[in-house]
C-alpha cells in the first residue's frame, strides 16, 4: 500500500517534510544505495593507502610510519605501491613501519601487520638481512626488530635506490651520513650481527683468552653508546641521523655481552692460558683481592671475596711446565705465522738494545 499526501493548508511544510522523510524507499533503489556506500567506502580506503604510500616515496631521509588502525589488505597495497619501483635517491635511507607494541598498545595493530609487510616485500625481491645497515650496498633487504626501549615491533626497510637522487636527495651532507661507529671496523660488526653469527665469530676469531677480553671490552663500549643514547631519547632530545642508524641497527648487546663474559670466565677454568695470559689473569685478580678487602664486610663481599681466592689458586695451580705442555695446540696457529716468526727474530736485538739503553743516549753503532 501507498501513502498518499493529499494537500492541506492544515499542514505546515515542516510536517510535510517529516511525513515525506519518513517514507520508505522503493525496494528497487535499495541495492543501488548499498554498491553507492560500498564504492564511497572502497574510494575512502584507496585513498587512504595511497597517501600513506605516496608518503613513503616522497621521503628523502629516514622517517618513521605507525600502522596503527590498518588491516593486512591495505598495509598490503601500501608497501606494494611504495616499494614496487625503485626510489629516486642517490644516498640510502631508512623507513621504519610500526607494527606492533606491548600489552598497552597490541590492540591498535593489526596481529598480520608484519606479516603482511614482509610477505609483500618479498614478492617484490626484498630480502631479510639482521645485519642490513643504512648504505646503499644494503638496498632491497630488511629486518625485523623489537625496540625495548619504546616496547614496539619494527620492520626496517632499506628501499632499493636509482642513485640517481631526487630533488632533495642531494641535500644530505657528509657529516649527516658519517657514522658513530666505522662499518667497516669489527665493533660495528659486532654490534649488527645476529645473536647467532657472533658466537661463530667470537669461537673463530677470537680463539684466545686476550682477543675474548678486547671483545668483551669492545662490547662493554658499545653498551654504554646504547645507554646513552637511551638516555638522550628518555629526556626527550632527538637522535641526529648517527645516532640513529646505531641505534636502529644495533641488536642483541646485551645477550652478546653475556655470552663473551661466560666464554671469557669458562675459557680460564678449562685452564687455557698462555704464560703471559696467566700473569696478567694473576696481576688482576691480586688487584681485586685488595680492593675487595677494603670494602665494607657484607655477605655480597665475603663472595666475590671467596671467588677471588678460589680463581688465585686455580691461577697457581697453572705451573710453567703445565702450560708449556699446552702450548703445542694453544694458542691456535696464526694464518700468517710464518712469515711472522722470521720478523719476531728480528726485532729481538732491537728489544734487547732498547732494554740495555735505559737511562743514556746510543751510541753512533748502535743507532
Amino acid at each position: 500500500s501507498h501513502l498518499v499526501l493529499q494537500p492541506s493548508s492544515s499542514l505546515c511544510p515542516t510536517s510535510r517534510l517529516a511525513i515525506v522523510s519518513s517514507l520508505p524507499l522503493p525496494s528497487s533503489r535499495l541495492p543501488l544505495l548499498h554498491l553507492n556506500q560500498q564504492f564511497q567506502s572502497a574510494t575512502l580506503a584507496r585513498t587512504m593507502v595511497s597517501g600513506l604510500a605516496s608518503s613513503i616515496r616522497s621521503a628523502t631521509e629516514s622517517a618513521t610510519f605507525d600502522l596503527a588502525g590498518s588491516d593486512a589488505p591495505s598495509i598490503q597495497s601500501t608497501v606494494e605501491d611504495a616499494f614496487s619501483a625503485p626510489f629516486p635517491l642517490s644516498s640510502m635511507i631508512r623507513v621504519t613501519f610500526v607494527t606492533g607494541g606491548g600489552k598497552s598498545s597490541r590492540s591498535r595493530y593489526d596481529d598480520g601487520a608484519a606479516r603482511a609487510v614482509t610477505s609483500t616485500l618479498r614478492r617484490l625481491g626484498y630480502e631479510e638481512d639482521r645485519g642490513a645497515s643504512c648504505v646503499l650496498e644494503c638496498g632491497g633487504c630488511f629486518k625485523s626488530q623489537h625496540d625495548t626501549g619504546r616496547n614496539v615491533y619494527t620492520v626496517v626497510v632499506f628501499p632499493k635506490v636509482t642513485g640517481g637522487g631526487g630533488d632533495d636527495g642531494g641535500n644530505l651532507t657528509e657529516e649527516d651520513d658519517e657514522p658513530l661507529i666505522p662499518t667497516n671496523s669489527p665493533g660495528f660488526k659486532m654490534a649488527v650481527c645476529s645473536k647467532n653469527t657472533f658466537q661463530n665469530v667470537l669461537s673463530t676469531y677470537c680463539p684466545t683468552y686476550f682477543e675474548k677480553r678486547e671483545c668483551l671490552g669492545c662490547l662493554e663500549g658499545l653498551l654504554q653508546l646504547e645507554e646513552a643514547i637511551e638516555n638522550k631519547l628518555m629526556h626527550g632530545h632527538p637522535l641526529d641521523s648517527a645516532e640513529q642508524s646505531f641505534y636502529d641497527d644495533s641488536s642483541d648487546l646485551k645477550e652478546k655481552h653475556a655470552y663473551a663474559q661466560k666464554e671469557t670466565t669458562k675459557h680460564v677454568e678449562d685452564g687455557r692460558l698462555t704464560l703471559d695470559e696467566r700473569a696478567a689473569l694473576v696481576e688482576m685478580n691480586d688487584k681485586r683481592i685488595e680492593t675487595l678487602m677494603k670494602e665494607t664486610s657484607s655477605a655480597s663481599v665475603a663472595e666475590k671475596l671467596k671467588k677471588a681466592l678460589a680463581r688465585k689458586q686455580q691461577l697457581i695451580s697453572l705451573s710453567n711446565d703445565v702450560l708449556e705442555e699446552c702450548s703445542s695446540s694453544y694458542p691456535p696457529p696464526l694464518r700468517h705465522e710464518s712469515q711472522i716468526a722470521p720478523l719476531r727474530k728480528k726485532l729481538l736485538p732491537l728489544r734487547a738494545l732498547e732494554e740495555s739503553s735505559k737511562g743514556r743516549l746510543l751510541t753512533l753503532g748502535e743507532t
